[in-house]
């Protein structure tokens, strides 16, 4: 994600504009990766952002050129023109706020608004890389909206060491940093959130077969090293392992796809152990083992599947919604004529439904546990799987 100074990356971000140049400035610092001396058609220079640490807050910046490695002030900053940026500038119009954020905390409020600029603009450079370049945008502006009030609400803690002790009001500061703590908690939990759901995104257009290799690749990682272990335990070089908890393991993750109906699967998964047991003095799954009837159960599991798949959509009716069994999706929804308030919502969520923009529905997998549960919400006796 490197961006040249050509293109003016953030233009907007940086104050320091000479002549339709960015110059290199304590904003833009942290991000530059090659800059030279203004105004001169000498050689492009690495710029090292912070090299090394002098102590608690303070540190070296270094160019390096084809004569060596040297040190350079950010006072002299303002000599030097950037030619290239390692990633954009996402974060630099909030660089007053950072420092406004540590003014009453810190006795070093600049070094410390540098560091939290540099980390999360970092931060956010490495997430953009396991999302959608659809979704970059969108991103981006609820990291920098979430960032920026994180700080706001940071901008109004303090510490008695920098504002000093006298008339320290102790009660309006805690209540200030359960406040930053909160936005710090909801902030975070945001960006696991909206990266789970791009993952999902991504897992959901990938093509059957390519999702079809992914697991049993996965899969048979986990057989292979538990196979290798029994073996090893059949001859002696693996001591003090119980051998039927590996074989278990087997089994049991082979009939999880089994019970999926995933027979293509469950069939390389038996296979495979047929072979392996042709290398072994001793079968690692013996053959009267239920294991080796799996891929039949599977089968079977499958045309269950297709048939409550296949299923008319049933709906019930509530005041101020529906219930619906969605048994192509295999969920149980519950679709509100009205936004539930908080209350509400927080009591879908502890019993295991989550809100799906798809569907425009809360929803958990249809089970007789997903049927006893929205009884508990909705306060519904009647209701029948």
């Amino acid at each position: 994600m490197t961006e040249k100074a050509e293109m003016k990356v953030c233009e907007g971000t940086v104050a320091d504009l000479i002549e339709n140049t960015i110059m290199l400035t304590k904003k833009n610092a942290h991000r530059v990766k090659r800059i030279k001396k203004h105004g001169t058609e000498e050689e492009t220079v690495l710029f090292h952002f912070r090299k090394r640490s002098t102590g608690m807050g303070y540190y070296v910046h270094t160019i390096e050129s084809t004569e060596g490695e040297t040190e350079l002030h950010p006072a002299d900053f303002e000599k030097w023109e950037v030619v290239e940026f390692s990633y954009p500038g996402y974060l630099e119009d909030l660089w007053e706020a950072a420092n406004s954020a540590y003014r009453w905390s810190s006795f070093e409020p600049e070094a410390r608004a540098e560091t939290d600029i540099t980390l999360y603009e970092k931060q956010l450079v490495e997430d953009l890389k396991y999302i959608p370049e659809e979704k970059h945008a969108e991103y981006v502006n609820a990291y920098h909206n979430k960032f920026s009030a994180m700080l706001s609400s940071l901008s109004r803690c303090a510490s008695p060491m920098v504002t000093g002790p006298a008339k320290f009001n102790h009660q309006r500061n805690n209540k200030s940093l359960d406040t930053y703590q909160k936005k710090y908690d909801e902030f975070h939990e945001w960006r696991k959130r909206f990266k789970d759901a791009m993952e999902k995104m991504k897992e959901a257009v990938k093509p059957e077969e390519q999702k079809q290799d992914e697991a049993w690749k996965r899969l048979k990682r986990d057989i292979e090293s538990s196979a290798q272990t029994i073996n090893e335990i059949d001859t002696g070089q693996a001591k003090g392992y119980h051998r039927a908890l590996f074989v278990s393991s087997i089994l049991n993750k082979v009939s999880t796809y089994a019970n999926k109906g995933e027979v293509e699967i469950v069939q390389k998964a038996v296979d495979f152990i047929t072979e392996f047991n042709c290398n072994c003095r001793k079968p690692v799954i013996t053959p009267r083992n239920r294991f080796f009837n799996l891929p039949e159960e599977a089968r079977m599991a499958r045309e269950k599947l297709q048939e409550f798949r296949e299923r008319e959509q049933r709906e019930e009716s509530f005041e101020g919604g529906r219930l619906v069994w969605n048994y192509e999706a295999d969920r149980l929804q519950i679709l509100f004529e009205n936004i539930p308030n908080d209350e509400k919502r927080r009591e879908l969520k502890s019993n295991g439904f989550k809100w799906s923009p798809k569907y425009r529905a809360w929803q958990r997998q249809l089970t007789r546990n997903a049927v006893s549960a929205a009884k508990r919400v909705l306060n519904l006796q009647n209701i029948q799987l």
